[in-house]
């Protein structure tokens, strides 16, 4: 009797651990978090503007999940996070502006990141950013940076959905002024956007 106690305490104990250990896995650690921070950048107000402030503008998608591309990130040795960006894949279909060989094998630094804590996922972006979406279409504006990266200009107004499968990309704070550069570019371009 007092056995059968024991195992049934045992059974129970074990059933409880192995709940709590499911709910932690599926209800925190792979929950998502967004976090904006601030951050400093050039602003263009206008398509000319944007347009002459790129180094290359390209038409083109990303091929990866954000889950699955490459994160830079640095940390202080306390654990304070110094800075995070993504490093996007990008297939090209057109070049609008740069050199084209630079279009070969793209890859695109995005002022967002995805890492993983004991408390579940953070997003990180900088000023609202939200990331490309895997095979939805962008026009982006890139500027080559001092490690010769290129990476998008003027926050989530340098890049542009182009076949209405990203609802995020419109959203954030310069919304309002980023769809007045997107119909500028559009009378501009819009042999090119076709």
């Amino acid at each position: 009797m007092i056995l059968k106690k024991k195992s049934t305490i045992i059974s129970l104990a074990l059933v409880l651990i192995l709940a709590a250990v499911f709910y932690y896995y599926f209800a925190i650690y792979n929950s998502v978090r967004d976090i904006s921070m601030a951050g400093s950048y050039e602003w263009h107000p206008t398509s000319k503007a944007l347009f002459s402030g790129a180094d290359l503008v390209v038409i083109g998608k990303p091929i990866k999940d954000i889950e699955d591309r490459e994160v830079l990130s640095k940390e202080t040795s306390t654990g304070i996070l110094m800075y995070i960006a993504t490093s996007t894949e990008i297939k090209v279909e057109k070049v609008l502006k740069g050199p084209k060989e630079d279009a070969v094998d793209l890859k695109v630094i995005e002022p967002v990141g995805l890492r993983q804590t004991f408390k579940g996922k953070e997003r990180i972006a900088i000023e609202g950013y939200t990331a490309m979406k895997k095979d939805s279409q962008y026009l982006i504006f890139l500027s080559k940076n001092t490690f010769g990266q290129y990476g998008v200009i003027n926050m989530q107004a340098g890049k542009f959905n182009l076949d209405g499968t990203d609802p995020n990309d419109s959203s954030g704070e310069e919304s309002i002024n980023k769809q007045i550069i997107f119909t500028e570019l559009q009378t501009e371009f819009s042999q090119d956007l076709k």
